[in-house]
């Protein structure tokens, strides 16, 4: 079974971004049956490719959709939930739930999201902070402090 799985993912690898079908419903249905058919930390590329595809054939609302029927399917990359954050800040929660503990650099865009958002508030920026020191764990604190500072002195 492991072979077979492994097989799959290298000829996902190989025929991503999955030219070849006939239509944007074939390219759709290959996906989805992938999807089926590779499971656990394989699927996670696939996850990030299909997510990429629907945006560029079907915008903001496809994206949306794809987003949400795979939203339960674990498990994800931080990627994943990144480029859902560019359609829609809401994603930032959901992103910070899954990796929050360990990924600094989420931290740091959060932090930034405010201050580049012509409709953000950047006295929120001091609260999101706070946030993110107390959920970081172990060498992410650390690391979240210095990028927040080096971001603060224009060094990042």
């Amino acid at each position: 079974m492991l072979f077979e799985e492994d097989s799959v993912h290298l000829k996902l690898q190989v025929c991503l971004p999955f030219e070849g079908a006939k239509s944007q419903e074939d390219t759709e249905a290959i996906i989805k049956k992938a999807l089926l058919a590779v499971t656990g930390a394989n699927s996670v590329t696939l996850k990030d490719k299909y997510l990429d595809w629907a945006y560029q054939h079907g915008g903001y609302k496809k994206a949306r959709a794809v987003y949400k029927s795979l939203q339960n399917s674990h498990p994800f990359s931080v990627d994943f939930f990144r480029k859902m954050i560019q359609f829609e800040n809401k994603y930032y929660e959901r992103a910070l739930r899954e990796f929050g503990s360990v990924d600094s650099d989420l931290w740091v865009d959060c932090i930034k999201e405010p201050l580049n958002h012509p409709l953000g508030r950047p006295e929120n920026c001091r609260q999101i902070y706070w946030r993110a020191m107390k959920m970081l764990q172990g060498e992410s604190v650390e690391a979240s402090v210095a990028k927040h500072a080096m971001y603060q002195t224009g060094s990042l």
